[in-house]
């Protein structure tokens, strides 16, 4: 009877546990924007022109159809007082913006108000992009256009800087979109570190599986797992109006390169 009464305290305790480890990741995640139904654009602070928009977005599509890797472009009124590479890493992740397999994304984060700017680089495009050269696309061809509140030529002159680079990693021969690309997405919501609670329940099951019932409702659930794997999916979305473009998964550990001016 104590031993079971012991086993039960130490269940909630780890339930207890994941709760308070999770909390802190629904909260970030609530206060982090949502992407536009373009995904590779997002001009939150309303400061990138049409013209800009269309061209970042065409060439971005047509980038990750060549190569899967995403480039996405998010501009912000400010950060609230927090660091900006956490903000970048955060977003990155959260977006899962590249593949999961190859973490071949790229976030170029603007905060306008606080006149600060990031470009962040998934682990598999590190070699291409390292820290000296984010740093000098933003100094040559994205902040001096800044300074001038041209901040929609800057961005697009950036992006292009590293799509190049992108291009380059890959052994393709870049070539600009010729046509233009028409966004009519509408993105279905993903699962991400949002969904907390199925995560949660997940992990309560496999603890209470291995104490109680030697692991076989974790083999079930392997088993379903694997299956649902086998059944399709990827970042591409058919369907409605379309489809539509999102993140697949890749993440970041902080490679990149802030500026501020």
């Amino acid at each position: 009877m104590k031993n079971r009464l012991l086993k039960i305290m130490y269940i909630i305790t780890t339930v207890m546990i994941l709760i308070i480890m999770t909390s802190h990741v629904m909260a970030v995640s609530s206060d982090l924007p949502k992407p536009t139904s373009e995904f590779f654009v997002n001009d939150f602070a309303g400061v990138i022109d049409s013209e800009y928009e269309q061209l970042i977005q065409n060439e971005a599509v047509s980038l990750y159809k060549q190569t899967g890797a995403q480039i996405v472009v998010v501009t912000i009124n400010n950060l609230d007082g927090e660091s900006l590479e956490e903000y970048a890493n955060d977003l990155f992740r959260e977006w899962g913006i590249g593949s999961a397999e190859e973490d071949n994304g790229v976030l170029i984060l603007v905060s306008v108000g606080d006149r600060m700017s990031r470009i962040e680089v998934g682990y598999g495009l590190e070699g291409a992009l390292p820290d000296g050269k984010t740093g000098r696309i933003q100094d040559n061809y994205m902040i001096p256009y800044f300074r001038d509140g041209e901040y929609g030529l800057g961005i697009a002159n950036g992006f292009l800087a590293i799509v190049k680079e992108v291009y380059n990693e890959y052994g393709i021969e870049y070539e600009p979109a010729e046509h233009q690309y028409i966004s009519d997405y509408s993105r279905e919501k993903d699962v991400d570190t949002g969904n907390i609670i199925p995560v949660m329940f997940v992990i309560s099951l496999v603890i209470i599986d291995l104490i109680f019932f030697r692991g076989r409702i974790t083999r079930f659930l392997l088993l379903t797992a694997s299956s649902g794997r086998r059944s399709g999916g990827g970042m591409y979305r058919g369907g409605r109006g379309g489809g539509g473009f999102s993140g697949g998964g890749g993440s970041s550990g902080g490679g990149g390169s802030s500026r501020k001016w």
